[in-house]
This record gives structure tokens, sequence and C-alpha cells, in this order.
């Protein structure tokens, strides 16, 4: 009983937190909505991974490969990249490689945040986060199984092997069964209008090569291929 009185304690300091957070002065919207003609932008590209405790680490800064998909993809379709100095838009990519069984979710297993110190001005509870995608409808503890569930399906369909089970390495250490990337996205038009508007999307890969660890050069090229096609598709 006393038990259940401090998980109930518990769920509502969470939600008087998240309430506390939430900006009145921030419209989060869709980047499919976004229908805007192309511009200037300014360019950042952060890569992550998980660290022993399933945190999001900063693993590159504003990586030069990474640059350059977003930058060819955006030339196509009229953006410019603007080197320094204030543009129409700022465009913020963040890359997520990792073994997502293994996130750290938050105390409540309510969303899988981006290090804040890695973010800085602007950071917001409500946009700079990868899980869950509220585009697919569900919540953090529904998204542990997501995985399996989508997996199973292609297998039924043939157009996926299945996922590796749990095993150790050679030197005895555990070793993931999956390794996925995440993507997030974020346009914010610039301005000084009293409500900030920023366009926001986020987008999962493919399972990738099942590394312990899952360094983040493990979902480089699935998430050049997640990140191309997300702009593609919504600008």
């Amino acid at each position: 009983m006393q038990r259940k009185l401090i998980l109930a304690a518990l769920a509502a300091l969470s939600l008087l937190a998240g309430c506390a957070a939430r900006d009145p002065n921030l419209v989060v919207k869709p980047l499919g909505e976004f229908g805007r003609a192309p511009a200037d932008y300014t360019l950042r590209v952060n890569l992550y991974e998980l660290d022993a405790k399933g945190r999001p680490v900063l693993a590159a800064r504003d990586d030069a490969s990474l640059r350059g998909f977003v930058t060819r993809t955006l030339a196509a379709r009229g953006y410019t990249l603007k080197a320094s100095g204030p543009a129409r838009y700022d465009l913020d990519v963040h890359l997520l490689c990792g073994n997502m069984r293994t996130a750290d979710m938050g105390l409540m297993s309510e969303e899988l945040r981006l290090p804040q110190d890695s973010v800085g001005h602007g950071y917001s509870e409500q946009l700079h986060y990868w899980l869950p995608d509220s585009s697919q409808g569900v919540d953090g503890a529904e998204l542990m199984g997501l995985h399996e569930s989508a997996q199973r399906n292609r297998v039924a369909a043939g157009s996926s092997r299945p996922a590796q089970a749990m095993g150790r390495s050679a030197a005895g250490e555990l070793e993931p069964d999956f390794c996925q990337g995440r993507v997030l996205v974020l346009l914010t038009p610039s301005g000084a209008a009293p409500l900030r508007q920023v366009f926001v999307d986020r987008d999962a890969t493919e399972d990738c090569r099942a590394v312990a660890g899952c360094p983040a050069d493990t979902c480089r090229t699935a998430l050049e291929h997640a990140l191309v096609e997300l702009l593609e598709r919504r600008l």
C-alpha cells in the first residue's frame, strides 16, 4: 500500500513538473505543415549515442559528413546555407544511435530526452526528445515493445530478418539484440513575434548492426538515409 502511495505521489509530481515546464509562448507544429518558401538557413547537426546508463551523450557536434547530406538535400529544394549571422530559418538536427531497450526514459518512463547542455539556449522539454513519437500515438511504456511488434510484422511479410536474441561477447559483455537510429528535426522561422513557432518531425531507422554499446557510427548509414528521406518528404 505504501509503495502504491509513493508511486502515485511521484506520478503527480511528474505531471506538475511537466505542466510547469510548458511554455505558453511556444507553438509546436509538424514539419509537414511548414509550407513556406525556401530561403537561407543556419544549421546544427549533433550525433549522439547512449552511455552505459542508457542516457544520451554527445558523440559528434556538427559532423561534416552529416551536414553535407542535409545541405545537398535542401539545396535541391532552393534552400541556401548561411555560414554565420541571422537567417530566415534555423534548422537543428539531432541524431541518436543506441539499443532502445537500454534507453533511460526517465523516472516515469515518459521520454528519452536530449541532454540540455548539448542544445543550450532554446532548450525545451516540449521539443527536445526522440521518444515517444507522438505521430505513432503511443506512450513511453508502450514504446519498449514497439520494436518487437514491428519486427515481427516485417518478418511475417518476408521483408526483414528476425531480431537477434541477446547474447554475450567473447569478453562476457551483454550484447544488444539490435542497434537503432533516431532522428529529430526542428525548423524555427526567425522573427520577433510574440509566439515562437517550431516545426518538428521525428523518425526511426530500421535495425542497424548489433554491436555492443551501439557506438554512433554503427547507425551512420541508416541515419543518413532516414534523414534525407524525412527532409525530402516534409520540405
